[in-house]
């Protein structure tokens, strides 16, 4: 069982560290409806022009984030979490709402945010946000659209938090890597299972990240470090029953992850519906049982793991839990977009186990 990401954490819960930091505000905004494009790039740099200070006139980007969601979601949640990035991974933010069905116009807003610099900088960040809602065939066209929005020679960004993309949508032709949620996928096995193997034929083309893959790290982390022990590691070829509960999307996955890394069959994995995830092994070793297992309290933000033997508890630890989730697995997912290869293979497993 080998899973990149880091060493496990201490057998208690480390306290956290770093004060807290004042988020992002907004400096100046522009909005309109039924605009061309043309109007609404003239709207960035007259923003920077209106803001206060020489800073706001310099643009610091590190990517484009192209934000792609249906016309009826809310993007507030999404939005909240990437302006929070914005101190170490600014960008331009270019948040599309296709709206075939809605009159043909494009109505926009655009935004100057500025973010509280990091403790090692000396001058503040300032970054765009542009909303595009776009009505009528052109919604059929969004590569044309996002197109003159992307600022050279810097990645970018798909991200579709509601979503899963269509591989064929043209807009995947400016996109350095995608990221998604497969913690959206609903819980009908054959929707799961048509949608894992969507996401393998995009990955075939660029770098897929899952947020619900990187949320999912510490209980992968921990399971792994279970085995650290020489004594424990003994049991690996042993496994002969995992036990994975938990949501339809991260369950499905982590067991893909257990059936791909320990070459487990359908028949060995039981997968059962609860409110958090949860992995249990069993294992035996020279006729000595082994039951390893990762859980979560719903009293606390942690993630314990815990190996008993046949002769007693040998390895305890935990991990704690972010307080923001959906901003935590963001930042880690803007600061790693590679093809993530145990990631596909638990993704080519958890869609034949969905069939």
């Amino acid at each position: 069982l080998v899973d990149p990401g880091g060493q496990a954490g201490a057998a208690g819960v480390p306290p956290r560290t770093g004060a807290a930091r004042a988020g992002p505000r907004a400096m100046q905004e522009w909005e309109q409806n039924n605009v061309g494009l043309g109007q609404v790039l003239s709207a960035l740099p007259e923003l920077r022009r209106k803001a206060s200070g020489r800073e706001a006139g310099t643009r610091t980007a590190v990517m484009t984030l192209v934000m792609v969601i249906d016309a009826g979601d809310d993007p507030e949640e999404s939005a909240t979490s990437f302006r929070s990035l914005g101190g170490h991974h600014p960008c331009r933010v270019v948040v599309l709402r296709p709206d075939p069905d809605s009159t043909p116009a494009i109505d926009a807003k655009a935004c100057l945010w500025r973010a509280q610099p990091a403790v090692d900088q000396d001058h503040p960040v300032f970054f765009e946000e542009v909303h595009l809602r776009v009505g009528g065939q052109a919604a059929s066209h969004l590569a044309s659209i996002v197109g003159p929005f992307v600022l050279a020679d810097l990645p970018v960004v798909m991200w579709f938090p509601h979503l899963l993309p269509d591989p064929a949508d043209p807009l995947f032709r400016l996109a350095s890597a995608v990221v998604v949620d497969t913690r959206s996928v609903g819980p009908d096995a054959g929707a799961i299972g048509h949608s894992y193997r969507t996401l393998l034929e995009l990955a075939n083309h660029q770098p897929v990240v899952d947020l619900s893959w990187v949320r999912l790290q510490p209980w992968r982390e921990l399971l792994a470090g279970l085995f650290e022990p020489e004594r424990n590691r003994e049991f690996l070829p042993g496994v002969r029953l995992a036990s994975v509960r938990g949501k339809p999307g991260p369950r499905h996955m982590l067991g893909g992850w257990l059936m791909s890394q320990l070459d487990l069959r359908a028949r060995e994995l039981l997968l059962e519906d609860a409110k958090h995830v949860a992995i249990t092994l069993d294992a035996q070793y020279q006729g000595e049982d082994g039951k390893f297992e990762v859980t979560r309290d719903d009293g606390t933000r942690a993630v314990w793991a815990q190996a008993t033997l046949s002769g007693g508890v040998s390895h305890r630890q935990a991990l704690p839990l972010p307080d923001d989730s959906l901003t935590s697995a963001l930042s880690s997912a803007v600061s790693n977009l590679r093809a993530d290869r145990v990631w596909e293979r638990a993704l080519a497993a958890a869609a034949a186990l969905a069939s």
